[in-house]
Order: C-alpha cells, then structure tokens, then sequence
C-alpha cells in the first residue's frame, strides 16, 4: 500500500500536459460522480481529453463515469471538469485517487465543486434531492493515514459555510430544492445491508456513498475552498434495480445540480 502522496514529478508531469496552449488560468474544479456527466452541457467545452491520454492519471473503470477531463467556460470564468472519478474499490490507493485534485492545484484551481450520486439515509432526505454536505463520516479506512504522515489537524471546516451559503442563495433564485447533511463514506463496492443503514443513521448521517472524502481531503490539506453537493439516487438499502439504475436516475435528475454549480460558478 502506498503510504505517501504521489511524487511531485508525477503532478508536474501532469499538470505540464494540461497546461500546453492555456493562455489563462481556470480557478474552478468540478468532480462529477456516477450519471451526473450531463453537468457539462452548462459549459462551452474548449478542450476534452481522456484520463488515459493524461500521463500518471488514474483512468475511470466504472460504468457511469467517462473519465473525461473538460475545460469550460461560462463567460470569462474557466473550469477544470472531472467527469468521473476512481475509486477505492477499484484497486487505487487513496494518493492515486486523489492525484488529479493535486494536479488541479498545481494548475491554479482554488475552488472545488464536488459531487456524488448517494443513497439517502437521513429523515426527510428523498430520491432527487440535493443535499449539500456539511460534513463528513471517513468509513474508509486509511485514507487520512495515506495521505498525510502528520497528525491531521481540522484547522477549518472541510466544507466552505461561504460557498454553501452562496448555493442557498443561487437554490433560491432558480427554484431548486436543497437540503443539507453528512454524507458518510465507505469503501464500497457492495450497497448497503439494511443493517449498515440501521448503523449508519445511528452515527449520524444523512446520505452514504463511496467517493467524495478522499478529494474533500486533499482540498483541506491544500487550502481549496470546497462546495460538496450529494444528488440523492435511492434511498440506501433499496437499490433493487441495481448500479444502471442509480446512473439512469442520476441523469435524468441532473438538471437542478446542474443550475446549481453553474448559477454559483456565475456568483462567484
């Protein structure tokens, strides 16, 4: 297991590539997560390259994420887009997980927009809601110990109050319906028993998935200000129609994140 983060050549090396012909900086990163790719329709693609063809990038395996990285703009405003991630589950250590968020640093990025599709847990919380995290349960099991060698210290809140108080605001104004809550994460890739649900609504949360936390991470250690917004899929332990039926509904659902991320990208 690698315990470090990965070599500062391999970020350079990275961010190099990306950086070949940009003229200006993009201040703004986005992760997309399972079936919410149709995000990127509220931008003016000017550059889309596969993970495989990024050197050292870890490439998507996971039907519902395309492993593309976009460059968008809306207006004078410019974005890095993730559509898709990797996961735990598929065989990454947590430093190469979370590589192309150092590598969007490494390209100027200072604010980060990172999704998820996730099971609902919490009272209240439905299929189709979007639920900002206001904080998180780390069930991953190490990724703090991979990716720090030092004691972490929470020195701010992992999720910015200002930007989720700016996508209050924007939910306002274009009639979107948020919540808020904590998501807690596991290492997947099996859905959760009726039993986890028990345990996981005992410990506090609201919704459940299996990504997010590792990237929010990094962010923290960084100094990348983070809005994190959770699209409610199923409600967790009720997932009879399988992982194509999650991407199915997160797409069809993905118009109001969409107004969301693009209406606080104009805000800011």
């Amino acid at each position: 297991m690698d315990l470090k983060p990965p070599p500062e050549s391999e970020i350079d090396e990275a961010a190099a590539y990306l950086a070949r012909g940009l003229t200006s900086r993009a201040r703004f990163g986005i992760v997309l997560g399972s079936g919410l790719g149709d995000v990127r329709s509220a931008f003016r693609v000017r550059r889309r390259i596969d993970y495989a063809d990024i050197p050292n990038f870890p490439v998507s395996t996971v039907v519902g994420h395309r492993g593309e990285l976009l460059l968008g703009e809306r207006g004078k405003k410019r974005a890095w887009i993730m559509d898709g991630r990797v996961h735990r589950y598929e065989g990454h250590s947590f430093s190469r997980i979370t590589l192309p968020v150092r590598v969007l640093a490494a390209l100027g990025v200072k604010t980060m927009i990172i999704t998820n599709s996730a099971g609902g847990v919490g009272p209240g919380i439905e299929p189709g809601d979007l639920m900002m995290i206001e904080d998180h349960i780390d069930m991953l099991w190490g990724s703090l110990r991979e990716l720090s060698h030092e004691p972490a210290v929470v020195h701010k809140p992992y999720y910015s109050e200002r930007l989720m108080a700016l996508a209050e605001k924007v939910a306002l104004a274009e009639g979107v319906k948020v919540k808020k809550g904590t998501l807690l994460a596991t290492t997947g890739p099996t859905y959760e028993t009726r039993a986890e649900v028990g345990f996981v609504r005992r410990v506090g949360a609201d919704a459940v998935s299996m990504s997010t936390v590792p990237e929010v991470t990094v962010c923290h250690q960084l100094g990348i200000s983070v809005l994190g917004v959770s699209l409610i899929t199923n409600l967790a332990a009720h997932h009879g129609g399988g992982h194509q039926k999650v991407i199915d509904f997160a797409a069809a659902a993905s118009k109001n994140l969409s107004k969301l991320i693009s209406g606080v990208i104009d805000a800011l």
